[in-house]
This record gives structure tokens, sequence and C-alpha cells, in this order.
């Protein structure tokens, strides 16, 4: 009998014969600071039709067999995973489970999923009210109004390059202005990200 597909919602730690039907919203590879080529696993958010969404870890020895498989905005159904407690320092989402990638987790292309949305858009009252959660991921949608030109500054006694950027936000009729900072490398990809 075929296995049916589970909402994203719905998973639990409970056994691994899951299948889910979901889109690659982000996916990232982190790496050491002093070996940048070396990669130490790789994060994935994804997002089923509900616009339900779960983190996917894979570990270093299984980022060469999926990481070509797991490209942000497509479409994928992923079988024989494990489910763990999503209890890291910084979560890309608040499912109370995270997936993790086994050697025989098996992805395959699926059809689109129509009106699934690849960002996690938030309201200005919903970012007010996580003010004391700063470990969960979100996506917001701003004005950038003004930026300072690249500064040099000592960060832990270390010369650095600092650029200001300030946003301007209207979030459900409620207007914000915010600084953020990107330091050193952040900056750098910033500018060339955004050809600045």
């Amino acid at each position: 009998m075929p296995l049916e597909y589970t909402p994203v919602s719905n998973l639990n730690s409970s056994k691994q014969e899951w299948k889910i039907r979901v889109l690659m919203s982000r996916a990232w590879t982190f790496h050491p600071q002093d070996k940048p080529n070396f990669i130490l696993g790789m994060e994935v958010i994804l997002v089923d039709e509900q616009g339900d969404r779960i983190q996917a870890s894979v570990k270093t020895k299984l980022v060469k067999k999926f990481k070509n498989q797991l490209k942000e905005g497509e479409f994928r159904d992923i079988m024989n995973f494990e489910v763990l407690e999503n209890n890291g320092d910084y979560r890309g989402t608040t499912h109370p489970f995270k997936i993790a990638f086994l050697f025989n987790t098996y992805l395959k292309p699926c059809d689109h999923i129509p009106n699934i949305s690849r960002f996690n858009f938030c309201s200005f009252g919903e970012i007010e009210s996580q003010s004391n959660t700063d470990d969960v991921f979100i996506d917001i949608l701003g004005e950038v109004v003004a930026m300072s030109g690249v500064k040099e500054k000592n960060v832990a006694n270390n010369p650095s390059k600092l650029l200001e950027i300030f946003l301007h936000f209207n979030l459900f009729l409620h207007n914000s202005d915010f600084i953020f900072f990107f330091l050193g490398k952040y900056m750098r990809y910033f500018c060339r990200d955004y050809h600045i």
C-alpha cells in the first residue's frame, strides 16, 4: 500500500515512515570560519501546500549526495527521513521538530504546488510579539530609504567594515523604521548581491 502524504504540521518523532510534498524555500551550507571551502552541513526550509514550514538538516557526509537535489524554488516529494526535536540555537522555523536526512532519504521531483510562497512574511505585530524569540528566521519586506557609506570599525579588537542600511516598513498599516548593520563578509555579500 503506497504511503500517503503527511502535512508538515503533523510530522513528529514517533516514526520514520513519512512522505511529504514540499517546496524548497531556502537552502544554505555552512562552513568553519578558517576553512571556507569545507562544508560542515546544509540546512533547508521546506514548505508544504498548507504553507507550514519545517527545517531539514543534511550532515557533512551526505551533502554531496543531496546538494544538487535541494535547490531553492524547486518542488520535491521526500521519504525516508528522521524527525528530531528542533531545539538548536538558530531555528529556521517555529515547528517543534526538524527533519534529518539519512543515507536512504529519497527525493523525487514533483509537480508545482500552486499558491505557495517561499517567504515567511510576518506582520509588525507578529514581529513585536516575538521580541523575546530571536532564534527563529522570518522574512521582512521594506524600502531602503538611506544607506551609509562603508565605514571602518573595530569589532572585538579587529578592524572590520560596516554598512548601515535604513529601512522603512509599512506593515499592515503600521509604519516603522529600522536600522540594520552589516559587518565584514556579510557587508560584502550584501553589496555584491545588490550591486552596491
